[in-house]
């Protein structure tokens, strides 16, 4: 029991420096305090320090230039992706037949729906690792935030907004829980979360990416993203925020920026290959 409850202060304590973490965790021992306050106490601690960092502007460019726009961004074109997904999983899969196979031009049909879904898949996993990336390398030890608001964003984005996709002629496929909850929820998880949660931690870890490596993956960002532009488009504008009636709000009124928007995903990328160039001419000039 003693354990369990001793449990919260120690995953909180890891929030702290290794060499403070262990000097908190002997005073608390040595003093025999009880869990409680001790849980009162690292809270305090952990909140002192957060509010030190938050001095530098690191974590808000952070915050506003990548958590925020991004998390929305993210949370719109999953939803909206996924919604694509389940009409034409369900179209090939649950209604397959062998005609599909044996038409050329369903075959071409076929061959081009799973090329679009493969990229615009394979772009959302390399826009979610970047911006983890640079979120972890930008954030550093108030990750707890950023990181917390970012997944609080990808996944509670959408609430309250519905797309064009949503209309009575695919009632029939968005009533099944599956293609209404389960596959958008697996999509944001698979696609989203773990790559970002892998580029934070890589992000944290590394002062600048590899230079030669982070131009490769610069250069296949920037041919998915332009692959996969107007998907992303319609993303933001078929997506729509209603309270009684028609629509209240509605992103519509971006389409005059769609040139902006894939410039707006590859710029976590263009800051990574800032940073290692950066990098690369300082160890230079160092060693020179």
């Amino acid at each position: 029991m003693n354990r369990v409850c001793w449990w919260p202060v120690d995953r909180l304590s890891r929030i702290l420096e290794s060499d403070e973490r262990n000097a908190v965790l002997g005073d608390f021992s040595e003093s025999k305090m009880d869990y409680g306050h001790a849980l009162v106490e690292i809270l305090g601690l952990i909140i002192r320090r957060q509010t030190a960092l938050w001095k530098s502007w690191r974590p808000w460019l952070a915050l506003l230039g990548l958590v925020a726009p991004f998390g929305l961004l993210l949370s719109l074109v999953s939803r909206w992706w996924a919604e694509g997904g389940a009409i034409y999983s369900c179209i090939y899969l649950d209604n397959w037949t062998g005609w599909y196979l044996a038409s050329p031009g369903a075959r071409r049909d076929l061959a081009e729906t799973i090329g679009r879904f493969l990229t615009d898949y394979s772009v959302l996993v390399g826009w979610s690792w970047t911006i983890g990336f640079v979120i972890g390398s930008l954030s550093r030890r108030t990750i707890w935030v950023n990181g917390a608001v970012f997944y609080l964003l990808v996944f509670a984005g959408t609430l309250g907004s519905t797309t064009s996709a949503q209309n009575p002629m695919n009632d029939g496929i968005f009533s099944l829980a599956f293609y209404s909850l389960v596959f958008p929820f697996l999509l944001r998880v698979l696609l989203v979360i773990l790559p970002s949660l892998w580029g934070m931690q890589k992000g944290m870890r590394l002062a600048a990416p590899n230079p030669f490596k982070t131009l490769l993956w610069a250069v296949s960002i920037l041919v998915l993203t332009v692959l996969a532009h107007r998907s992303l488009e319609e993303a933001v504008i078929f997506s729509h925020w209603q309270r009684e009636g028609p629509p209240s709000l509605s992103l519509t009124s971006l389409r005059y920026a769609e040139w902006l928007l894939p410039l707006l995903m590859i710029w976590p990328t263009g800051y990574m290959l800032a940073a290692a160039s950066w990098q690369r001419a300082r160890s230079k000039s160092t060693s020179g």
